[in-house]
């Protein structure tokens, strides 16, 4: 009896995925200490230069759980970070998306921005950052010295 209601179970929560109310988390029940394990993982990769295994967790990792918006913007660092704007626009404009009042995401964007040579749209993003980050004196340091040289220029 108890199997045949996991079982229930199961196929409920497949059904919720199948309709895009339930992430691949739910459905294969991963524990957030889980999910942070791989992520820490992954950030090791990157931080050792290893981009293409950062990449493969942080896409498998956001395939998992499409709503964790840190995920959303480590896979956008990641891929500015191996040479693929596109990849890391599409990122963190996914991240933004789940977190719009998140400073860090805007400042991400608008460094794939200056890449590109989107100035103006890369000061768009970082004057919304700098309305975000009040309390991150850090980060409100780096995005001002991001403006003063986007303004030098």
């Amino acid at each position: 009896m108890a199997a045949d209601q996991g079982d229930a179970a199961q196929i409920a929560n497949l059904q919720k995925w199948a309709d895009g109310k339930a992430t691949l988390k739910d459905v294969r029940r991963y524990s957030d200490e889980e999910l942070f394990s791989i992520s820490r993982m992954a950030y090791y990769f990157f931080y050792q230069g290893k981009l293409d295994e950062a990449r493969k967790l942080f896409q498998g990792l956001y395939a998992v759980n499409p709503l964790d918006a840190y995920v959303a913007k480590a896979l956008g660092v990641v891929e500015h970070a191996a040479g693929n704007p596109q990849g890391a626009m599409a990122a963190f404009d996914v991240a933004l998306k789940i977190a719009p009042q998140d400073a860090l995401a805007y400042v991400g964007r608008a460094e794939v921005k200056i890449a590109l040579g989107q100035r103006a749209q890369a000061v768009d993003d970082l004057k919304r950052a700098q309305q975000l980050c009040r309390d991150n004196a850090d980060l409100k340091a780096k995005v001002s010295a991001m403006l003063a040289g986007l303004n030098r220029r």
